[in-house]
């Protein structure tokens, strides 16, 4: 009967794998021995590589901080000139993606309409991973409903919708497309995206705008009101004729005599009645005869006041002394 191997017992088990160990071991260090140069080139490498990557990394993001620096400083100025250089100093950044958008509103500020067309067709065409590629396409969807071109708007608001499903502009761009079809006559479709600008889009910001559109729908157009008439303009007064200037001497003529005619009573007033009395104690004397006129001489001081005197008092007071006599 043939005997059975013998198996290795559980002693021998233990030595043949250290054994098997150790050899492995005196292997990889003969390899690592043989391929040393080989290793510590491929170390050498690998941390050039990282360093170079390090360096490269921290040269763009520079890059990209000073690119921002310039756009925000062009954009705050509204310098044309300056959103341009940061065009031609950092091509394809970031920055200068904000930099045309930028360039493009100021355009339409300044009512360049066919500008800000062309720089936002370049920013689409240039910049279609840019962040804000939504806000460029919706731009120009805007601009072709503003200019009546509603092929186009139409197409740039499909466009908005499609880069950003879910986007801050997308509801926007519902309602302009449910104007569109209002604008055409198609009131059911205007019904049907409006509604969705909210219900696919729900806690948007512009639901209250959409509302208000539904609201205006629902109403319908006014009926409209002949204007009326307008009044006749009051026909002007024509101014009198100018007055001669013969016929204005006499009509100032009485104005200039009224008024300085109460200027003589003051000065009659004071008239010197009292001493006119005792001067006229001769007029007895005269009514006889006009001889006693010449006894009147030797009282020399009352006779240079009669004479001013006597001319305008002279008949006025005669009447009043003859009575008594």
């Amino acid at each position: 009967m043939a005997e059975s191997p013998q198996q290795p017992s559980e002693d021998q088990a233990p030595r043949n794998l250290d054994a098997l160990a150790a050899s492995e071991a005196d292997g990889v260090v003969d390899a690592l021995d043989r391929h040393r140069v080989k290793i510590l080139a491929a170390i050498a490498v690998a941390a050039l590589v990282i360093c170079g990557a390090l360096v490269a990394g921290q040269l763009k993001k520079q890059k990209h901080l000073d690119a921002s620096e310039a756009f925000t400083t062009a954009a705050t100025q509204g310098d044309l000139a300056a959103l341009d250089a940061v065009l031609l100093e950092y091509p394809g950044s970031v920055p200068a993606g904000n930099a045309l958008l930028s360039k493009a509103e100021l355009q339409v500020d300044q009512g360049k309409s066919q500008d800000a067309q062309a720089t936002l067709e370049r920013f689409v065409k240039e910049f279609p991973s840019h962040p804000r590629y939504p806000q460029g396409l919706f731009a120009l969807a805007n601009l072709s409903h503003v200019a009546g071109d509603t092929a186009a708007a139409k197409d740039y608001y499909e466009k908005t919708i499609a880069a950003q499903p879910d986007g801050e502009l997308t509801p926007l761009a519902r309602i302009r497309l449910g104007d569109l079809a209002l604008e055409n006559g198609d009131s059911s479709l205007a019904d049907q995206l409006y509604q969705e600008s909210f219900t696919l889009h729900p806690g948007n910001p512009f639901f209250d705008f959409a509302q208000e559109k539904l609201a205006l729908l629902k109403v319908g157009n006014p009926p409209e009101v002949e204007r009326p008439a307008p009044e006749p303009e009051p026909a002007a007064e024509t101014p009198a004729p100018a007055a001669k200037p013969a016929d204005a001497a006499p009509a100032s003529a009485p104005t200039t005599e009224v008024k300085p005619a109460p200027a003589p009573a003051p000065e009659t007033k004071p008239a010197p009645a009292p001493e006119a009395k005792p001067e006229a104690a001769p007029a007895p004397e005269s009514k006889p005869k006009a001889a006693p006129a010449p006894e009147a001489k030797p009282d020399t001081a009352p006779s240079p006041e009669a004479k001013p005197e006597a001319k305008p008092e002279a008949k006025p007071e005669a009447k009043p002394e003859a009575k008594p006599e």
